[in-house]
């Protein structure tokens, strides 16, 4: 059990000297950093670049009010009105959400009293999840429907209001958790400086949010998936998109939004903005943590650091799945830190709930969050547990040199059973109904995971082989393992260089705050489980931002001194200002701003993409090949993503043959008009540089090659090809061209020695 903190002392000048050396150091190092991602093969990009482009554009970059564009003439506040409708709708679910959280967690609390912070990030996490659940039985059930899916929420509303009305003037008795954090004086000044910091970044991850979804993922299945029920009216098995059998959390914000405003595209950028209080909330849980354990200064601390890292600002833009596993992650470190203050039995339990069903939700959000957050709040739950129901301390034992009473031991075993029931229970409440919906659809709980233990009707070995070849580390050379570090330290492109700076210095108060001790070892299991069991994208340790965070913050309790204090917020302050005009600029990613929405949504969008919006008659139905980055689209159409089967190999290749599907003979001419005619396909659209893409990483069918279409063109099937985007040939390298070059009819694609035919379109003759 975590005990309070002894008073604040100073420690030896040896200590502040290492620490003073890393941190210089270390930014050092950090600040002379190219950014891979933003750099080309013909001109790198360095952190000291942006810094200077900064310092000329300051009066621009550094005005949090100034959201003019020279590639936008017309962007200003004038256009704020527009997004009204927006912020209205995430307004909306951010207020059914808070309403069944508040319900939720009054009742499993009951007489126990936290902080304003905790029970914020309780409330919204609760309700969220539980919002998200009931989107989700709504949609199986065929009942999207805007009453429907309001209708508990609306309700609670009611219930609360009427509590309130007719709640007694006498406070009933209530049982207050401990603090561990020592009273500290805030100065006014330090006070107002820590509380404007964050405050641009706020802003401009608030804008951010309503930005139109520009990312390969986010088109491809995190709101094509939802838009594909709204247009069908249900959530149901999507055979050609294998990413939305994931469990859905966030992406059931974006559905519930779409139902909200009855159109897909505008429930999308709801849906995008509603999902940007994740990012608020993780910041409101790691203060929360520095408040009860650490100290306020140090929790505003960790506020702005986790608020000035770009990361946070870019997932908001994209409105990836690890905003919301990210403050399940922080909302399950909060809580699960309850459960060691609570030192009344009949109350802990109710802390191991809400852990368990914070860190199922987490899970809910992605199967990763099963490593990521299940597995260590499970651990931490259970040492806590073990740690307070044996009445004998570690010291006391020492000191009498008696070992354990055997009875001491049974307790705790069956203390520990107990509460794992409940924390299991609660994980399986929050992620249950997703298994049960895949298990049910696919007979694998955990589709398209788990193979080899579950098998899955529509699922194949192959298929899994494949999948697992994608997501799995390349190599687990340990060799290599400080130069992954790096990756995740100083090579990010939207790293803060804060975080690490002063995360590891707290280690030097470890003996003194044993919560850094606990904090440090979630990063390393982290880290550890990024190299060992993902392929090591950054995503998958973006979580990990809001415990640096707290960890950086608690750096301020290192030394009282002015040199030291000083310091940290000088460089805390520089940083900001980096990081501001680092987000500022086109390396953050698409950030609309305040541009007029109708230029923000076809922005994005991609030229070929953008012709067919707008050419195509409105009859027409497309098959996509090698195509699934597909939200954009605004006509019919039939794709699949690069791990589901083939439709076009399905449609058109022989049925039965035993040959590799790269010499597959064609159906006969009837039998592929008579499925084209009934499924309606008009056209077929082929990405030949997707395709290009897919062989080389993922793996492709061989079945499609332009010398497929020539045959279908032969048959009058299709009428001749036409080029809607040419590629740069000499831009790609040889193991590329060679690669085109080997596929059967490559010449067709080939326009002269520079260029090729990357995306064509064939108007189907029937």
């Amino acid at each position: 059990m975590l005990e309070p903190s002894p008073p604040s002392r100073k420690p030896s000048y040896w200590v502040i000297g290492c620490a003073v050396v890393w941190v210089t150091l270390f930014l050092s190092c950090f600040y002379s950093q190219g950014l891979p991602n933003n750099s080309s093969s013909a001109e790198a990009l360095t952190r000291g670049d942006i810094g200077e482009f900064i310092s000329v554009q300051f009066a621009t970059l550094l005005n949090p009010l100034d959201y003019t564009s020279s590639t936008s003439p017309r962007s200003g506040w004038q256009n704020l009105a527009e997004r009204v409708p927006f912020i209205r709708t995430a307004a909306v679910l951010w207020l059914a959400a808070w309403t069944l959280g508040r319900l939720a967690v009054n009742l499993i609390l009951g007489p126990i009293r936290l902080l304003k912070s905790e029970r914020i990030v309780l409330d919204f996490g609760v309700g969220i999840s539980l919002l998200t659940l009931w989107t989700l039985l709504c949609g199986l059930a065929g009942l999207l429907h805007t009453n429907v899916l309001l209708a508990p929420s609306g309700a609670v509303s009611l219930l609360l209001l009427m509590s309130r009305l007719t709640r007694p003037r006498s406070v009933a008795e209530t049982w207050v958790v401990p603090r561990t954090a020592n009273p500290e004086k805030v100065h006014r000044g330090l006070l107002f400086l820590l509380i404007i910091m964050p405050a641009p970044f706020v802003l401009h991850v608030f804008l951010g949010g309503m930005t139109p979804p520009f990312d390969f993922d986010v088109c491809e299945y995190h709101l094509q998936g939802p838009k594909e029920w709204l247009q069908s009216g249900r959530i149901r098995t999507l055979k050609h998109n294998v990413y939305t059998s994931f469990p859905f959390l966030s992406e059931m914000l974006s559905l519930h939004a779409m139902v909200l405003q009855n159109d897909w595209w505008r429930g999308a950028i709801a849906g995008k903005l509603a999902l940007t209080s994740f990012q608020f909330l993780s910041a409101v849980s790691v203060f929360a943590i520095c408040q009860r354990w650490i100290g306020t200064v140090s929790g505003l601390i960790a506020v702005t650091a986790l608020s000035s890292t770009p990361w946070t600002t870019r997932i908001s833009i994209i409105a990836y799945a690890e905003g919301a596993i990210t403050f399940y992650l922080a909302a399950s470190i909060m809580s699960g830190l309850l459960v060691t203050a609570t030192s009344v039995p009949r109350y802990r339990w109710r802390f191991v709930g809400l852990t368990g069903f914070l860190a199922g939700s987490a899970m809910a959000a992605k199967y990763p969050g099963l490593v990521s957050v299940v597995i260590p709040a499970a651990l931490f739950v259970a040492w806590s547990v073990r740690e307070s129901s044996c009445p004998t301390t570690a010291r006391q034992k020492s000191e009498s040199g008696d070992a354990a009473c055997p009875r001491d031991a049974a307790l705790s075993r069956r203390l520990i059973l107990q509460y794992a029931v409940v924390f299991a229970s609660a994980v399986l409440l929050a992620v249950g109904p997703w298994l049960a919906k895949n298990a049910a659809e696919t007979g694998n709980p955990v589709y398209p995971l788990g193979y080899s233990v579950f098998g899955a009707n529509d699922w194949s070995p192959d298929m899994d082989q494949k999948w697992q070849r994608a997501h799995s580390p390349d190599d687990h050379d340990v060799t290599r393992i400080p130069a992954h570090l790096m990756d995740v330290t100083v090579r990010s492109d939207w790293q803060n260089g804060f975080l690490f700076a002063f995360a590891v210095p707290a280690l030097l108060m470890v003996r003194r705050q044993k919560t850094i001790g606990c904090l440090w070892a979630y990063v390393i299991w982290m880290l550890a489980t990024w190299w060992a069991l993902t392929h090591r994208i950054d995503r998958f340790w973006i979580p990990l931002i809001p415990v640096l965070a707290v960890l950086a913050g608690a750096a301020w309790q290192l030394n009282t001194s002015v040199f030291w204090r000083y310091g940290m917020m000088l460089i805390l302050f520089m940083c900001c200002v980096f990081n501001y005009g680092f987000i500022r600029l086109p390396v953050i990613g698409f950030h609309a701003g305040l541009m007029p929405m109708a230029e923000a949504r076809t922005r994005p969008v991609r030229q070929d993409l953008r012709l067919l919006n707008s050419t195509l008659p409105k009859h027409a139905r497309v098959l996509m090949v090698g195509e699934a980055a597909v939200f954009n689209a605004t006509f019919e159409l039939v794709y699949n993503t690069v791990f589901d089967e083939c439709i076009f190999e399905q449609w058109t290749s022989a049925a039965g043959s035993s040959m590799e599907s790269g010499r597959a003979t064609m159906k006969p001419t009837d039998e592929i008009r008579s499925v084209l005619r009934e499924q309606n396909i008009t056209h077929i659209y082929v990405n030949w540089s997707e395709i290009l893409r897919y062989r080389q990483t993922y793996g492709y069918t061989e079945f499609v090659t332009p010398d497929r279409f020539t045959m279908l063109q032969s048959m009058g099937l299709l009428a001749a090809p036409i080029t809607i985007s040419r590629g740069d040939w000499t831009s790609l390298d040889r193991r590329q061209q060679a690669n085109v070059s080997s596929w059967h009819g490559a010449p067709a694609l080939m326009n002269g020695s520079s260029s090729w035919n990357s995306i064509q379109i064939y108007r189907v003759t029937l």
